[in-house]
């Protein structure tokens, strides 16, 4: 019924429904200690480099605020923009992937299933974290083949250390995806896990900002500037998706932002 009703203000709206090519997993909701899940009524998301889209029913992760026992702030959800600005951690993993923070899972299990991956390391230092994941069941969710790719380790993703080596990396520990610490702690992380590859997550914002200061406001973004700023700027051997068609989704990416009079940076 709410697919039915969501389909409709999606018609009178003439925006486009929220449809993913992604595995979406099953979630309860619930408590596990400072996190709940829950699940959106139907309304509107900006994507992260495409338009409004109109969701319905979505799960959201929400964890309790520090300084008000009674609300509770959203950190993680299954909407356009956090699929979109996420997907490259699946897109792109390949051999041993380690992937910083565990969230909801959705990432690690998408990563699995990319027939390019042999092993995916996920590293989370909140119990309560682990205990929801292991209680919603959604590693279960996927073929077992699949899921024995996964190992989940407890630690502190800024000071954890591989035994084997890692072919790409994939950091999101942060609650805003312009968080002004990811830099500087994907930089920590590489220091220790030294992958071959590095994407972060919202790396797009920090390299639009790069190249313009590298090769002037009015510069186009071209592949070639990208890869010079990823290695000579941001200091990080990043790993850059879509190839060419990279620049301009980077370009619509911050448009997008800016049109919603989001700064390019924040601090959590």
């Amino acid at each position: 019924m709410k697919t039915a009703t969501a389909e409709r203000m999606a018609e009178l709206l003439g925006l486009p429904l929220f449809r993913t090519p992604w595995f979406l997993p099953e979630y309860p909701e619930g408590e596990w200690g400072a996190w709940r899940i829950s699940r959106t009524g139907i309304g509107i998301d900006h994507g992260y480099y495409s338009g409004c889209q109109v969701i319905a029913g979505t799960p959201v992760l929400l964890r309790r605020s520090p300084d008000d026992f009674e609300l509770w702030e959203p950190w993680m959800s299954l909407t356009p923009h956090e699929i979109e600005s996420q997907e490259p951690g699946c897109l792109c993993a390949h051999g041993h992937t380690v992937i910083m923070g565990l969230g909801m899972g959705w990432v690690a299990l998408n990563a699995a299933l990319n027939p390019a991956v042999a092993k995916v390391t996920v590293v989370e230092r909140d119990s309560e974290v682990l205990e929801l994941i292991v209680a919603t069941g959604v590693v279960g969710q996927l073929p077992p083949e699949i899921a024995a790719k996964i190992e989940i380790v407890q630690a502190d993703a800024l000071e954890w250390e591989p035994t084997d080596p890692v072919d790409f990396l994939y950091a999101d520990i942060w609650c805003p995806v312009a968080d002004a610490a990811a830099l500087g702690d994907t930089q920590r992380m590489q220091q220790n896990v030294k992958a071959r590859k590095v994407y972060f997550w919202g790396q797009e914002l920090r390299l639009y900002t790069a190249t313009k200061q590298r090769f002037g406001p009015q510069a186009a973004l071209t592949a070639a500037q990208l890869a010079v700023c990823a290695a000579e700027d941001l200091c990080l051997p990043l790993l850059l998706p879509w190839g060419d068609d990279y620049p301009a989704m980077i370009e619509t990416s911050v448009r997008n932002r800016q049109a919603r009079g989001l700064p390019m940076e924040e601090k959590a």
